[in-house]
């Protein structure tokens, strides 16, 4: 340990005042525009690869209140990131043919939220002022996906579709009629 060689510490030799705070903002600069290239394409591969699927999830259900002569839509849409999303609602016969269609623009949150009742109307208006579809006067029911982006990093998802249970217009009880 007599060797003052064996001793040294690494560090930068000192120069000048301002040669030496030159070189500390140029490692800070290149630190800091390394973060900022870095930062956006780890948040897209953890949207892609690590963030849960389907980024928006719902749940639909048509029920007939006393209060409103048309039925009413029992609807929730959950979403495990911020989206930005394209929502299509079908209104489906028994027989899972398509009777009629309507697609919209929607933002959805994480946050958690109850489900809510709309009404007929307000449930298929897509703010283009077309009339929502007519109520059908046979057995059906209303089905809804998503086509959905994140708004941080722009990764796609697709949601498959959820439907309602077959809805009776004709009877009270919703229940179907045996023949």
């Amino acid at each position: 340990m007599d060797n003052p060689e064996a001793t040294k510490v690494f560090r930068a030799e000192k120069t000048t005042p301002n040669r030496d705070d030159f070189k500390v903002l140029m490692i800070g600069c290149m630190i800091g525009i390394l973060l900022l290239l870095v930062l956006p394409v780890g948040g897209k591969i953890y949207d892609q690869k690590f963030v849960e699927r389907p980024f928006v999830t719902a749940t639909v259900e048509v029920v007939q209140t006393d209060d409103y002569a048309h039925p009413m839509i029992l609807y929730d849409a959950d979403a495990v990131i911020p989206v930005r999303a394209t929502w299509v609602t079908a209104i489906r016969d028994e027989r899972d043919q398509r009777l009629e269609t309507r697609r919209g623009e929607g933002n959805y949150s994480a946050k958690e939220d109850s489900p809510r009742l709309w009404t007929w109307f307000a449930f298929f208006d897509n703010g283009s002022g077309a009339d929502a579809p007519a109520v059908p006067d046979k057995p059906f029911k209303v089905c809804i996906w998503y086509i959905s982006q994140t708004i941080r990093s722009a990764v796609d998802d697709e949601t498959p579709e959820v439907c309602s249970d077959l809805f009776y217009p004709n009877n009270p009880n919703n229940a179907e009629i045996e023949e």
